[in-house]
């Protein structure tokens, strides 16, 4: 019996061995690309808009990579890798928020410093030349450069966010808009829209990588075979309890 027993233990230890090394393997060539948009304080969170994250439950969130000893990539690092050009270290993942709301820099970037965290935000430029208040203008986001070296700024249009059936030439024209207040080689596309013609024009203005976003068929971690003008991303969520956010980092999809 307690051979029987014994056998049994040392088939599933070869069984759990055998899982951690196929997902540490799968893991090598994927790296969660964590999406956010809004961060607020619960307690003035308020709207049910689930894009708003709890600043609570998005600091819990940040301790956790910090226990797990994650590290956060700039962009550079995460192209080098992509690429194959670096080295990854083996928990690797990449932080953005999309839109460049204020409410980042009044209730994000903070945790992020406090936590020793990189993270990218891709504004978009009609927004931040506007003053509306809700997002961040080109005062809050220089004040971003300055304040927190941690935090990059991308693109997410000039002015597309809502108008991203744009032909080749309207791409381009939108894209020379926004080099003139942002300097990036980086753009995610707004609701992850795209089509051939898009990237295209991406292309053709300087941009060298482009990022998509879920919650469809891109809702999933980023791998080296992606094409580097549609990079997923996972669409973190208000609604997304802690366990579910631990398997987003661990498994291999």
């Amino acid at each position: 019996m307690k051979k029987k027993l014994l056998i049994l233990l040392c088939i599933l230890l070869l069984l759990f061995v055998g899982v951690i090394s196929f997902i540490l393997i799968k893991d090598s060539h994927k790296i969660a690309i964590l999406g956010y948009h809004s961060v607020m304080p619960k307690e003035i969170n308020t709207s049910g808009d689930m894009l708003v994250v709890d600043r609570e439950k998005f600091e819990d969130e940040l301790k956790l990579l910090k226990k797990l000893g994650y590290k956060t990539m700039t962009l550079d690092e995460y192209y080098c890798w992509k690429n194959k050009e670096c080295k990854k270290k083996q928990k690797s993942v990449l932080i953005t928020f999309d839109d460049g709301y204020q409410n980042n820099y009044e209730y994000a970037y903070d945790l992020l410093k406090k936590y020793n965290m990189n993270a990218v935000v891709f504004c978009v430029g009609a927004y931040a030349t506007a003053n509306d208040e809700i997002h961040m203008n080109m005062e809050t986001l220089d004040k971003v450069r300055s304040e927190y070296p941690n935090i990059e700024i991308a693109s997410h249009s000039y002015d597309m966010h809502y108008h991203s059936d744009k032909t080749y030439e309207e791409v381009i024209e939108d894209a020379n808009k926004m080099k003139e207040i942002i300097q990036t080689e980086y753009y995610a596309y707004p609701f992850g829209d795209y089509t051939d013609e898009y990237i295209k024009a991406l292309k053709d203005s300087g941009y060298k990588m482009a990022f998509t976003f879920g919650p469809k068929k891109e809702h999933r971690k980023s791998d080296l075979k992606d094409d580097n003008y549609l990079v997923p991303r996972l669409n973190i969520s208000n609604d997304m309890p802690l366990w579910k956010f631990i398997l987003r980092l661990l498994l291999p999809m």
